[in-house]
């Protein structure tokens, strides 16, 4: 849903920034809690990110949210009749960001 709210023209530019940040954090192998701590490091991505959503969505515009909620499901609607290969798509398409950004990273370090 922050993805067709964002690509909105109406959604104001701080929740567009909003959603940017929260799905970068959710991508990110930086996180607030270090998953070297047990438990709380995957605790910290499954209540911080639902907890930015929640407040960014709350916060759309009344027709930009039922726009963005009608186009969501229907997304949904269309890949859930084939649920491994979205799961697959998703997969792959993290583990991409993770090799760019450790790349990027080691291009960094090592220069």
């Amino acid at each position: 849903m922050l993805w067709y709210a964002f690509r909105d023209p109406q959604t104001p530019f701080a929740l567009k920034v909003a959603s940017l940040l929260t799905g970068l954090y959710l991508v990110s192998p930086i996180d607030l809690i270090p998953f070297t701590v047990p438990f709380l490091g995957v605790i910290d991505d499954l209540v911080i990110v639902p907890l930015a959503v929640g407040f960014i969505a709350k916060r759309l515009p009344a027709d930009v949210h039922e726009d963005a909620g009608r186009k969501a499901d229907m997304w949904i609607a269309r890949w859930f009749r084939r649920p491994l290969l979205a799961a697959l798509v998703i997969l792959a398409i993290l583990v991409a960001i993770w090799a760019v950004l450790l790349y990027l990273i080691y291009r960094v370090v090592v220069g």
